[in-house]
């Protein structure tokens, strides 16, 4: 079996979640410009396309503009392996977070199951990890919007925001093993 070449705006936006009008907007800004048909017109992505709109993908879920994306996508060291490099470690940071309040809420799911009495202090810490995860996912994005790319063509190295490290800090003490 040959693996396919181009797809067309449709067949891409269906395999991809994406929609049509997506596609066409990227195309229109100059951010993702597909081939075309030179018999019909019609816009052909190739293989080259779909490994630009990966990046744009995970650059958009590190939470950087459109107008930062286009830039670094063509600055001389722009780099498919630093960009996913980036995504991985952002993923990386948030599953710790995750993991952290996964294993605090079965710590109680385990007590209750089991007729155990549960503290209200254990609840505040299930509250405390809920809390420290949504800022931690506010001050990332907060990050990623206030180190604009623009004028560098770089994305700024996972820079940490130090509350919300101080804060991991403070929570992991609290994590019963």
């Amino acid at each position: 079996m040959t693996e396919k070449t181009s797809w067309k705006v449709g067949e891409l936006a269906k395999q991809t979640g994406l929609s049509v009008r997506t596609l066409h907007y990227y195309d229109q800004i100059g951010l993702l410009v597909p081939s075309r048909n030179k018999s019909n017109g019609h816009r052909l992505y190739t293989g080259t396309d779909i490994v630009r709109l990966q990046q744009i993908i995970a650059l958009k879920h590190l939470g950087f503009s459109l107008d930062d994306i286009k830039e670094f996508l063509q600055s001389t060291d722009y780099s498919p392996g630093r960009v996913i490099s980036l995504h991985i470690g952002q993923l990386r940071e948030h599953i710790k977070y995750q993991q952290n309040l996964c294993r605090r809420l079965e710590k109680i799911a385990e007590s209750l199951q089991s007729q155990k009495e549960v503290t209200t202090e254990q609840f505040i810490e299930i509250i405390e990890a809920v809390k420290s995860t949504e800022k931690y996912l506010l001050a990332r994005e907060q990050e990623n919007k206030e180190n604009s790319c623009k004028g560098r063509g770089e994305i700024p190295e996972q820079a940490k925001n130090r509350q919300s490290e101080k804060e991991w800090r403070n929570m992991e003490s609290y994590v019963v093993e």
